[in-house]
């Protein structure tokens, strides 16, 4: 994947081209440079991105699938459309798949007990433990036999070396029937992100074993789908239960109500207030998550009475919930990828969409005292289940449709490029999956085409002679952690390969050598090869090894403008 970030040193005496720093693979066939339509790099930039050069990459992935009540057509169309992240992570050469292993988790972490009974309320999980905080992050593998899974005590699936491990048929088939048991019973006061918390972080849960899914080496890719804001509370939980001063509101509008702000001003206040009296809107653009977050038990900072309105917000940080993510890799900048199929504007949509709070019909249709109460409307709608009149609320529209993830976009926000959002409005999801698998495929392995054009710095010479600094970056035990890696780069960089010399009679090795084949590479045909030893290229470079590269690149074309020496190629 790729980054930018503003520059703030020269690096060399000529200012005019910029360089750009990649990471590449020596295997596979290209993923671009800068996919996903990011913006494109100006003169004083840097571009970073990180690839793993071993031969058959390690892929973790764990999706947390909301199973509310209100999820049943979203669950229908990730099942409908899952397998087109499988086709996207295939070896387009033996169609085979990276070392994968997938986990599921729900989004229903209960609400400590602050209900007696009911979807919210304490549960008894499967192997008998009594959970007030719903499903803990645990593993789900309902129906797992009947579903393909061939071993009985298989916490995830798993394919290794081409063939499945723990499971038998396709992977796309037998993910999408344990992702269709979740059901849609959970608690609609959804912990999304504090659920990977207590799947992949939490200590004293039961769920040790679980956590032997992740492999130091391996890339970890995060991926929710869910139609609600983040509700992570836990441990918090005075702000949940049944609250005779909120019985005018639906019971997950506090979730919003306390960790919203627009315009820079808290919901709390009056419109629309907590409790809340009065109707709210404001433009979608100017909305964010909460960042003053209450000091927590489960962080360790303290408590906080949570029963009654508060200063700040009562849900867990969101920075900290990331950065207990990060920690899980030495290299997460290149190790992760976070993606969300979420409440989020459909394309184009962002410059009307509104964030507004007003009355609904009440869904508990047995209180009579109350037949409307005040709820979030929908940010996006699915186009083909439009409402009537969107100045009315359309109960049918609004269950195709989903309500701002405010602090679910500001956990992918702290991902930078390896984030991604996906508004879960669209009428189906095959853009999104193909989408997601395409960039896991480069996360997780193959070549980088150099899509920056690299200064010739000798015009003299036929071709292009790029300047670069080619680097290899190797793993190694963490000596204060053994279950963790660190990477080591060596101070030296590898020698330009000599064009005159066939790869098995260079005078160095390994050297490196810029290729051209526009057929992998169609935008200008670029690849930088490194060239290994005759005796070594049967034996593969230590698993996670990178190659680290710093080459001199030219400037964004400005109309009417000179173009640079070594540039007019």
């Amino acid at each position: 994947m790729i980054r930018t970030r503003a520059r703030a040193t020269c690096l060399c005496e000529r200012r005019s081209p910029r360089w750009a720093l990649l990471v590449l693979s020596l295997v596979g066939w290209a993923c671009t440079s800068h996919p996903l339509d990011q913006p494109p790099l100006g003169s004083e930039q840097i571009s970073e991105g990180y690839i793993s050069v071993a031969p058959r990459p390690m892929l973790d992935l764990v999706f947390m699938i909301d199973n509310s009540p209100s999820m049943a057509p979203k669950q229908e169309k990730l099942k409908a459309q899952f397998h087109q992240l499988i086709a996207a992570l295939k070896d387009p050469n033996d169609g085979t798949l990276p070392d994968l292993r997938i986990a599921i988790i729900d989004s229903d972490l209960g609400t400590g007990s602050a209900y007696a009974s009911g979807a919210c309320g304490p549960k008894t999980l499967p192997d008998g433990t009594s959970s007030p905080y719903g499903d803990l992050g645990r593993f789900q593998m309902i129906g797992a036999s009947d579903c393909g899974v061939s071993k009985p005590d298989a916490l995830w699936l798993e394919y290794l070396n081409g063939k499945p491990v723990n499971f038998v048929g396709a992977m796309e088939d037998v993910f999408a029937c344990l992702a269709g048991n979740l059901g849609t019973q959970g608690c609609g006061e959804e912990h999304q992100l504090q659920a990977f918390e207590f799947a992949l972080v939490a200590q004293g849960l039961g769920n040790e074993a679980q956590r032997k899914m992740l492999r130091p080496n391996a890339y970890l890719g995060l991926i929710f789908l869910t139609d609600e804001d983040d509700c992570s509370a836990a441990g918090n939980d005075g702000m949940f239960g049944d609250k005779s001063e909120l019985r005018g509101e639906s019971a997950s509008l506090r979730c919003a109500t306390r960790a919203h702000a627009c315009g820079g001003r808290n919901l709390t206040s009056l419109p629309p207030g907590y409790p809340t009296e009065a109707a709210f809107s404001a433009p979608f653009g100017t909305c964010a998550a909460r960042s003053d977050d209450c000091p927590n038990p489960t962080d360790g900072t303290g408590g906080t009475d949570t029963s009654g309105p508060t200063e700040c917000s009562p849900l867990k940080g969101v920075k900290r919930l990331a950065n207990e993510i990060k920690a899980l890799k030495s290299d997460p900048d290149s190790q992760i990828l976070v993606a969300g199929i979420f409440g989020w504007p459909r394309n184009n949509e962002m410059a009307r969409a509104q964030y507004k709070i007003d009355l609904i019909p009440n869904p508990n249709t047995a209180d009579s005292a109350q037949p409307q109460v005040y709820d979030t409307w929908p940010v996006c709608y699915d186009p083909a289940h439009p409402p009537a009149d969107e100045t009315t609320y359309d109960p049918v529209a609004a269950g195709w449709g989903a309500t701002g993830g405010l602090r679910l976009s500001a956990f992918i926000d702290e991902f930078g490029y390896n984030g991604l959002k996906f508004s879960i409005c669209e009428t189906d999801f095959s853009h999104a999956m193909s989408v997601l698998g395409w960039a896991l495929h480069c996360i997780g392995y193959r070549n980088f085409c150099l899509d920056y054009k690299l200064v010739d710095t000798d015009l003299a010479t036929p071709g292009v002679q790029a300047d670069c600094r080619v680097v290899f970056r190797v793993p190694q035990p963490d000596p204060a952690n053994p279950d963790r890696v660190i990477y080591v780069e060596n101070p030296e960089s590898m020698a330009r390969c000599d064009p005159g010399q066939s790869d098995d009679t260079q005078p160095a090795y390994p050297c490196w050598k810029l290729v051209n084949d526009t057929t992998r590479c169609p935008v200008n045909g670029q690849i930088i090869s490194v060239v290994r030893q005759p005796s070594e290229r049967s034996t593969p470079l230590e698993p996670g090894t990178k190659i680290g590269m710093q080459c001199l690149t030219c400037p964004d074309p400005i109309p009417g403008a000179p173009v640079n020496p070594g540039c007019d190629y």
